[in-house]
């Protein structure tokens, strides 16, 4: 038989497992638990109990045991094996344990994790499943076995789309990253030697297929089509607001929204892991405020929540959205809130610096440009219209010799002389002489490196620097 007492030794205390081992002259061993719930430890002494009665008569244990120890950590597992009542994790592993053995006892660990987090683990692992069934070996799977998963699940993978089966390149690779975490923890518990999907592409490339850029004269025209002033919110703030809809929308109260000081602040679940990515402050475009300011004057009495009504896990954003877009005579783009939020950081990497949009979009710059950038057809037309200027001038540098360069005859500048407009500027303009050069009197217009224009003559308060 054994026993249980909790034990309490400074600052550690917790549960200790003691049963007398009839094989050994009758020793008694014991075994530390920890600190545990009561009812695992009972359950770990019921295992013990049957586990000393069958070492003592040479059989092997029964099926819930020999179950129980499988899903058990290999660190339990070895300190039963010290105390001689089963094998060394590593060595039963290498022998017993099956894929879907792991992965029970991988996402049970991971227990805690987010919902979403824990879906996109489940499709993995159903992915795995179907391939290679629930009896492969987890130190049976070779390298060559991940490339055919892979081949496989491109192209008979797709479970989601009734009118197909293959799956997109990213998809592939997103499920081919999770089948590695997975692979790669076994590996950290030394339950196999490497990981045999190492070497497969999991890097995520944006499937630009897919990328749609959505005009704002389109979302414009769907808020007359919209059911409540709380849809118009929600458009407005994945078209104009760049917000993730609906992790980021369904998190959004009206204290984290300041009308007066035109920002907002929005919570981010899917960055939370990253340093200072939890939240970011974005500001209230002028496209955006009359939305918000039309959803603040209707919101009730001391409502907390920008958008109340959708935020139910049950509630379908994109089928509603659907039905606007139905109404309003409309063909459904491919990602219906993710092109929106692409669309507004296009525009606004048009006109702001990347760090900063970034920072508002809340995404990095590598993903950015990879995955939300997209080339539009105004920004083309723009380009090639006649009348556009793309360059202000062509800059000839200096020869090494110090001549004239063929650009700037009169003085060889490096800066950006532009003489055409010299005559111009000295009717209105008073300038100095150059002390020794009285020919060389024009006023210059220099730009520098960050495209700002300044006037100057050719001396002013000390004397020309050489080569100027």
């Amino acid at each position: 038989m054994a026993s249980l007492r909790q034990e309490t030794s400074g600052s550690r205390s917790g549960w200790r497992l003691q049963f007398y081992d009839t094989t050994e002259k009758g020793k008694n061993k014991s075994i530390w638990l920890g600190r545990i719930e009561e009812f695992k430890a009972l359950e770990i002494k019921e295992h013990v109990e049957h586990l000393v009665e069958v070492a003592g008569s040479n059989r092997p244990p029964c099926k819930a045991t020999t179950a129980w120890l499988n899903q058990i950590s290999p660190a339990l597992r070895d300190k039963l094996a010290r105390k001689g009542l089963c094998e060394f994790a590593k060595q039963s592993v290498s022998s017993t344990l099956t894929l879907a053995n792991w992965l029970e006892q991988y996402l049970n660990d991971k227990k805690g994790a987010k919902a979403s987090t824990l879906n996109t683990y489940e499709q993995s692992r159903k992915s795995l499943l179907e391939h290679f069934g629930k009896r492969k070996l987890l130190k049976d799977i070779t390298p060559i076995d991940g490339e055919r998963w892979c081949r496989w699940l491109k192209k008979s993978g797709n479970r989601r789309d009734k009118n197909r089966t293959e799956m997109s390149e990213d998809t592939v690779r997103r499920r081919t990253g999770i089948a590695k975490q997975f692979l790669r923890e076994a590996v950290r518990r030394r339950l196999i030697e490497e990981n045999p999907f190492s070497s497969l592409k999991s890097n995520m490339r944006g499937n630009k297929a897919r990328q749609f850029f959505v005009e704002a004269a389109v979302i414009e025209y769907c808020m007359g089509y919209c059911p409540s002033v709380e849809w118009k919110a929600i458009l407005a703030l994945a078209r104009y607001g760049g917000l993730r809809i609906p992790s980021e929308l369904v998190l959004l109260e009206w204290q984290h929204v300041d009308l007066q000081g035109r920002k907002l602040l929005v919570h981010s679940p899917k960055n939370e892991a990253h340093p200072n990515g939890e939240s970011r402050w974005c500001p209230i475009f002028p496209e955006l405020f009359p939305y918000l300011q039309e959803a603040y004057d209707a919101a009730p009495k001391g409502a907390r929540y920008v958008v109340g009504r959708y935020r139910n896990s049950n509630q379908n954003l994109r089928q509603t959205f659907g039905g606007i877009l139905k109404r309003a005579g409309i063909k459904p783009w491919p990602k219906l809130f993710q092109n929106l939020r692409a669309s507004r950081e296009t525009e606004l990497l048009s006109h702001f610096p990347i760090k900063d949009v970034c920072s508002w979009i809340g995404n990095s710059e590598k993903v950015a440009l990879a995955s939300y950038a997209m080339p539009t057809d105004n920004h083309f037309l723009s380009a090639s219209d006649p009348r556009a200027v793309t360059t202000l001038r062509k800059r000839t540098p200096v020869p090494a010799t110090g001549t004239v360069s063929e650009e700037c005859p009169t003085c060889g500048c490096i800066g950006g002389c532009i003489h055409t407009l010299s005559a111009a500027i000295t009717q209105h303009v008073g300038y100095a002489r150059t002390p020794g050069f009285p020919e060389k009197h024009e006023v210059l217009i220099i730009e520098d490196s960050a495209g700002e224009m300044f006037l100057i003559g050719r001396a002013g308060l000390e004397p020309a620097t050489k080569g100027l």
